[in-house]
């Protein structure tokens, strides 16, 4: 069960260093997620996109460092993710999602489910916590690792892959 947790922490890492990462590349991609977040006044977009990148980049080394923390910190966030994507949907506020740079996809049904499965690797890190079975081998954490990996590139890229069936669905 300790190679699960590595692949999670891996996959989780991951996302939230890409996520950080892409909106910290340049002070326009900083700008461009800020302006998204229009349930909020004008002068405190600024500060919770920051905010927002800070917590993306603590979650992330918390991860490695302290498991239990680093994934009760990415639940946390991922939570407070899907309640902004929610009520953005409640309110009829479907910007563009900057979750990983620049979007065109509208927020929607789609990234909640996005996070509904990267909540599930957070609970699937925390069984793996409370029931950490063997010790770690390098044949474990040569598969681990590119498990995490490969699951973080799929739910990176989720919204597209979602779109591609979507326009394969639509089209029969």
């Amino acid at each position: 069960m300790s190679h699960v947790l590595v692949a999670s922490q891996v996959l989780l890492t991951t996302v939230f260093v890409v996520s950080a990462y892409s909106k910290l590349r340049s002070r326009t991609a900083l700008q461009s997620f800020a302006a998204t977040l229009r349930l909020l006044p004008g002068p405190a977009r600024f500060a919770a996109a920051m905010a927002t990148v800070a917590m993306e980049v603590v979650a992330a080394a918390t991860l490695i460092v302290l498991p239990h923390t680093g994934l009760a910190a990415s639940g946390m966030l991922l939570i407070a993710f899907s309640m902004w994507i929610a009520v953005s949907l409640r309110w009829g506020q479907r910007e563009p999602c900057r979750c990983f740079g620049v979007s065109a996809t509208p927020l929607g049904p789609v990234h909640l489910i996005r996070n509904g499965l990267l909540l599930l690797v957070v609970a699937l890190g925390w069984v793996t916590l409370m029931f950490p079975g063997g010790p770690i081998t390098v044949a474990g954490l040569a598969l681990a690792v590119p498990v995490g990996l490969v699951g973080a590139i799929l739910l990176i890229v989720f919204d597209d892959i979602a779109d591609l069936f979507m326009e394969v669905s639509g089209s029969s």
